[in-house]
């Protein structure tokens, strides 16, 4: 009963993350034993959507941590019970910390058995663009399981998370995975010093998450090396505009970040880019625009196509539509509501389930009580696929649209292009500068 109901937390936690995102990457997924005991850490910038994207991406299935107010909100209870969610007791909350030794007891027997303990070690989400200061519930969890309790090859995983916009519906998500730490090279420091060992080990996991999402000073910063890397790490032979991969992206901004802005070859580079994005907003382009060739006959069959598919889904998309517009739009509303980013997600994202299944179980039961029971299920069930066709539906529009618009800018302004491709040339060269520091 328990696998099963990890099984479907899993599936459950998969839709819920390919219809929110547009694109999930992970990368060095293999890092992550495939078996034995893991306690795994993550940055936690986007409250819930962070747990349940660990989730969906993740080979193993992890036993979260959550602190104990969480199971206070009615509409999370469910997802909580059903995910298998430890509940944990913080002072802050009016609670004693006797209350987490059962807590990390059945962490111990998790890791006992070879399984995953999940926690967000900064204790908050927020919204800052770097980590917050660490509580030590990780490190006294690994310790004293590999070492008090002798569970053997218990190890360490950071995953870092990275959102290119967290709380906006179809935006794109990294998982990066850590390599992993063993805990047995603490035994001789734990034995000796126990307070002192936690206090080095979660310094320690700062250092792992840190290699996994750095920090920046703002996000302002994060935005701006974000627009560097990917003008650095995208093919300027490109035939139709096209994203980078996220992964390529935040690799090279981490490193450009990691530089100083009073080096040298840091302020050219901001100088640079800085004239290259002024261009770019006086045309009203963007660098995949810029980079693209347009070749005609692909330029013709990309947009042959997406046509004939728009026009294909067209039917089931304003069907989709017209169920889906007013939750949609009063979750939206709802959403605008928190100060926190990762609150705003969590509740597009869960409000939106929770209230589509209300609407999806009534029009099923409308259905069966006008046309008979199998019309009722069959709408019922029809209704959120209408619902994720309307989605991909507005996206290939939105696709061609800007098509379009960017054939046409490129093909009006091909003379002054010849400026903005060289001030492109310059970011390129002053950033493989930069890169290319001690």
């Amino acid at each position: 009963m328990h696998r099963l109901s990890e099984r479907g937390m899993k599936a459950l936690a998969q839709v819920l993350i390919h219809v929110f995102f547009r694109r999930v990457e992970l990368q060095h997924a293999a890092r992550l034993p495939a078996s034995g005991p893991v306690v795994l850490v993550a940055n936690h910038t986007n409250g819930l959507v962070d747990g349940l994207l660990l989730l969906a991406t993740l080979g193993r299935y992890p036993r979260f941590l959550g602190k104990s107010t969480l199971f206070k909100i009615p509409p999370l209870w469910p997802f909580l019970k059903f995910a298998g969610v430890i509940p944990v007791y913080r002072l802050i909350d009016g609670t004693t910390g006797e209350r987490n030794v059962s807590a990390f007891a059945t962490c111990h027997e998790i890791l006992a058995r070879g399984g995953t303990v999940a926690l967000f070690p900064e204790g908050i989400s927020h919204d800052e663009s770097s980590l917050q200061p660490l509580r030590t519930g990780a490190a006294r969890i690994a310790l004293e399981a590999g070492i008090e309790s002798g569970v053997p090859g218990v190890v360490t995983v950071a995953v870092g998370l990275t959102y290119d916009a967290k709380a906006r519906f179809r935006s794109r998500a990294l998982v990066r995975v850590g390599q992993p730490v063993p805990v047995a090279g603490w035994a001789e420091a734990y034995q000796r010093e126990a307070h002192e060992a936690v206090r080095q080990f979660t310094a320690a996991v700062v250092d792992q998450l840190t290699l996994v999402s750095p920090p920046y000073e703002s996000w302002a910063e994060a935005e701006r090396m974000g627009a560097i890397a990917r003008v650095m790490v995208r093919s300027p032979e490109g035939s139709l505009p096209e994203d980078v991969a996220l992964a390529d992206q935040a690799g090279v901004a981490d490193r450009l970040a990691r530089v100083g802005d009073d080096r040298l070859p840091k302020q050219a580079l901001l100088t640079a880019f800085a004239a290259y994005q002024r261009d770019l907003d006086l045309l009203g382009l963007d660098d995949a625009q810029v980079t693209a060739r347009y070749p005609a006959g692909t330029l013709r069959r990309t947009l042959v196509w997406s046509v004939l598919k728009v026009l294909a889904a067209l039917p089931f998309a304003v069907l989709g539509v017209v169920v889906h517009v007013v939750p949609f739009q009063l979750m939206k509303r709802l959403a605008q509501l928190p100060a926190n980013e990762g609150i705003k997600a969590t509740v597009k994202l869960l409000g939106c389930f929770i209230l589509f299944v209300i609407v999806y179980a009534a029009l099923g039961v409308l259905a069966g009580r006008a046309f008979g029971a199998w019309v009722g299920l069959a709408v019922a069930v029809a209704a959120p696929g209408c619902g994720y066709v309307a989605v991909r539906l507005g996206e290939r529009a939105q696709r061609i649209g800007g098509l379009l618009e960017g054939y046409r800018t490129v093909r009006d302004r091909r003379g002054v292009l010849r400026t903005v491709v060289a001030r492109r040339a310059e970011v390129v060269r002053a950033a493989g500068a930069v890169l290319a520091l001690p």
